[in-house]
């Protein structure tokens, strides 16, 4: 039984992918650059990207519109008989128009699948060393600037752990689940840019700007209006405190407690 990986470069699906060998379990990466090249506007190799696919771990990317493509994706694997699907989104998801890219990924997945375990993740830890905020920083000589404020508080979320419950999804059977996974403890950006000084983050410093700032900041490294509107809802829903919310997901679906902040913080240099 092969698992597909797609996101395979990503920071959720490059761990995953990773547990997977490590176990000697059979998988196989797909994304622009992976083993399998996938491409969600290139239709022409699907067939080939899915062949001997029995489970899928599916990554919906953020604010590009590729909702459709997703779903269509979802429904040649569900024709060649693909059987477990975990599928990943973001924390809040739930609450998203039906129409938007990651909750109509969503819906179509439990419309095609019985045995679909979906993810919520909270933002991640790795955001300040190798995603989002790190790539922000790295623009601005380490100087992270969010239109969030300095007392905004976040349960990030280790990619490790939501990693680690993928596999459990895929490997075990955690079909109908849906789990919306946090660390520990809701902490300020503030905080995490405090504790990761002098690991490989490149966030040095953190200042709060307003949306329009934020926006100016992100145009100007290409990223999509679209992409920009998408992360401005989810640092909005956290001035309002709805990412400051602690779930036991990632206990209900390990077994153990979620990293916190002081582990990925020792651990962020390996």
């Amino acid at each position: 039984m092969k698992t597909l990986v797609t996101g395979a470069t990503g920071m959720v699906g490059r761990r995953v992918l990773t547990e997977f060998k490590r176990r000697g379990l059979p998988a196989v990466g797909a994304s622009r650059t992976a083993e399998r090249r996938l491409d969600w506007t290139d239709t022409s190799n699907w067939a080939e990207v899915l062949e001997g696919t029995t489970r899928m771990f599916v990554v919906t990317p953020v604010g590009t519109a590729l909702g459709h493509r997703v779903a269509a994706f979802l429904e040649r694997a569900a024709a060649i008989g693909v059987e477990r699907v975990v599928v990943m989104s973001a924390m809040g998801t739930e609450h998203a128009p039906s129409d938007s890219d990651q909750r109509a990924a969503e819906f179509k997945a439990k419309e095609l699948f019985e045995r679909v375990t979906v993810l919520r993740p909270n933002w991640l830890f790795q955001d300040f060393t190798e995603g989002t905020f790190a790539n922000l920083a790295r623009s601005r000589n380490g100087r992270l600037e969010l239109p969030v404020k300095r007392r905004t508080e976040i349960a990030f979320v280790d990619a490790r752990d939501v990693a680690a419950v993928a596999v459990a999804a895929l490997v075990d059977d955690h079909g109908g689940k849906e789990y919306t996974l946090t660390g520990p403890e809701a902490v300020t950006v503030g905080r995490v840019v405090r504790s990761t000084k002098g690991t490989d983050s490149p966030v040095w410093r953190f200042k709060p700007v307003d949306e329009s700032r934020f926006y100016y900041r992100a145009s100007d490294r290409g990223w999509s209006d679209r992409y920009i509107d998408t992360l401005n809802e989810r640092f909005a829903a956290a001035v309002t405190g709805r990412a400051a919310e602690t779930t036991d997901d990632v206990h209900a679906a390990l077994g153990r407690e979620p990293i916190p902040l002081g582990r990925f913080a020792r651990e962020s240099t390996l």
